[in-house]
C-alpha cells in the first residue's frame, strides 16, 4: 500500500516529466508547505479566533471560516501530493483564494471603526494570494495540454 502511495505522490522520481523540472521544487516543497501553513492558520483561527475579525463577526462565524480555510487547504494539499487529484486541488485553491480575498476585503473595507493599522493585515493577506493564483494558472495550462494530447 505504501509503495502505491509513493508511486502516486509528487515525490516519486517519475511524477514530474523532465520538461516540467523547473517546477519540481514548487510542486514538491513550496506548495505543500504553503498548504500546511494554511491548514495551521485555519486551525489556529478556529481555536483562538482573530482579534481583527472579532470586531466584525460573531465567534462562530470566525470558527467556521477557520475550519473552511483548514479544510480547503487540506484538499489543496492532497491535490498537490497526489497529482491525479488535480480537480480537488483546483476546487481547494479556488476556495482558498476566495476565503483569503474575503478576509482581506473584510479587514480593509468593513471595519466599523476604521483603523489604518488594519490595512497592514489586509496587505499581508493579499500577499498570500499570488502563489495559489499562479498554481491555478499552471493547472489550467496542464488541462489545456492534456486536451491537446487527446486530440
Amino acid at each position: 500500500m505504501f509503495a502505491a502511495l509513493w508511486r502516486a505522490s509528487i515525490w516519486h522520481p517519475d511524477a514530474i516529466p523532465p520538461d516540467e523540472w523547473k517546477f519540481r521544487n514548487l510542486k514538491r516543497v513550496a506548495l505543500p508547505v504553503y498548504d500546511l501553513v494554511a491548514i495551521g492558520g485555519g486551525i489556529w483561527a478556529a481555536c483562538f479566533g482573530s482579534p481583527v475579525l472579532r470586531a466584525l463577526f460573531e465567534q462562530h462565524v470566525i470558527d467556521m471560516a477557520g475550519i473552511a480555510l483548514a479544510v480547503s487547504a487540506l484538499v489543496c494539499l492532497l491535490g498537490v501530493i497526489f497529482p491525479r487529484l488535480w480537480r480537488w486541488e483546483i476546487a481547494g485553491k479556488v476556495t482558498l483564494v476566495a476565503l483569503l480575498a474575503a478576509y482581506a476585503a473584510a479587514v480593509a473595507l468593513f471595519r466599523t471603526n476604521p483603523d489604518p493599522s488594519a490595512g497592514f493585515a489586509a496587505f499581508v493577506l493579499v500577499l498570500a494570494l499570488p502563489l495559489p493564483i499562479f498554481r491555478l494558472s499552471l493547472l489550467g495550462e496542464e488541462i489545456k495540454d492534456r486536451r491537446e494530447e487527446e486530440v
